[in-house]
């Protein structure tokens, strides 16, 4: 099992990478939706020139009739810099690389979407080899497509939570509106005495949940490829301390990393034991 660590910076990667980061993932500026760590394809290059470990790079937002032909060109160059992969949500990314007969690998990236193995296998079949399972699912939904499926696949186990992502600009929006200058790209608002943190950059607005997703109870539990650890909204002498954590947690199995990891980021397990459960009114 690898670590693929969002870094929020270029400038992160040596120290995670010696601390026991196995890869990392970065967005493409202009095509990424919740990255905060969006490089230019002249940047991936240079970065390529002095990092030889695995590096994905996340093309996730919808993209627009216009973007095509620019996309296609960046698909091309990122092709020819044997990039570990692409991590993808629109289609459109998968339509591209098999009509240009691209050997770049495809990760299936559409958010609350990848929840079980029929899908998974749908897609591998269409040259997908990697997924990003769904951050809504359980342990042992995560455990159960893993075992049906060829896919290689990412879970997110350590990072601030995205809820929700508007392509409309509702910071911009709001100021806007009350007549104010926004002098900050992120806020903290407050709604049943919880914290949930608003963001804006390029592509719209990502709202995050105020306590981080923490699923140290479980890396040594799921049967997938890649753990994601996001540094994003941490502090990096924290971050950098989890990481560490991490890495002893899953190669000694030692559960004593599991409790320090849990002193240091709090306890929030997501879905990882919680099913989801829809309801239907009476006579509905």
């Amino acid at each position: 099992m690898k670590l693929a660590v969002v870094a929020n910076s270029v400038s992160n990667i040596l120290e995670y990478q010696k601390i026991g980061a196995d890869a990392f993932i970065f967005g493409l500026k202009n095509y990424s939706s919740g990255y905060n760590n969006e490089l230019t394809i002249e940047e991936i290059k240079k970065l390529k020139e002095t990092y030889d470990g695995e590096l994905f790079i996340a093309v996730n937002k919808n993209i627009f009739n216009r973007e095509l032909e620019e996309l296609e060109k960046d698909l091309t160059i990122l092709d020819e810099l044997n990039i570990s992969g692409v991590l993808f949500y629109d289609l459109a990314v998968l339509s591209i690389r098999n009509r240009l007969n691209l050997k770049l690998p495809l990760i299936w990236n559409q958010t609350h979407m990848v929840t079980n193995y029929n899908t998974c296998n749908y897609y591998y079949d269409k040259g997908c080899k990697y997924g990003v399972l769904a951050s809504e699912i359980t342990l042992d939904e995560v455990n159960e497509i893993s075992s049906k499926t060829k896919m290689k696949l990412f879970l997110n186990i350590l990072g601030y939570p995205v809820m929700g992502y508007s392509r409309r600009h509702l910071l911009k929006n709001y100021f806007k509106s009350i007549e104010k200058e926004r002098t900050k790209d992120t806020y903290t608002i407050k709604n049943n005495n919880e914290d949930y943190i608003i963001t804006e950059e390029e592509n719209g607005n990502a709202l995050y949940y105020g306590k981080p997703l923490n699923g140290s109870v479980v890396a040594n539990k799921v049967n997938v490829d890649y753990l994601i650890l996001n540094d994003y909204l941490f502090e990096q002498e924290t971050f950098s301390k989890a990481l560490e954590l991490f890495k002893k947690l899953i190669t000694s199995k030692d559960e004593k990393y599991r409790e320090e990891i849990d002193k240091l980021v709090g306890d929030n397990r997501g879905f990882f034991f919680k099913k989801t459960i829809y309801k239907v009114k009476k006579d509905d």
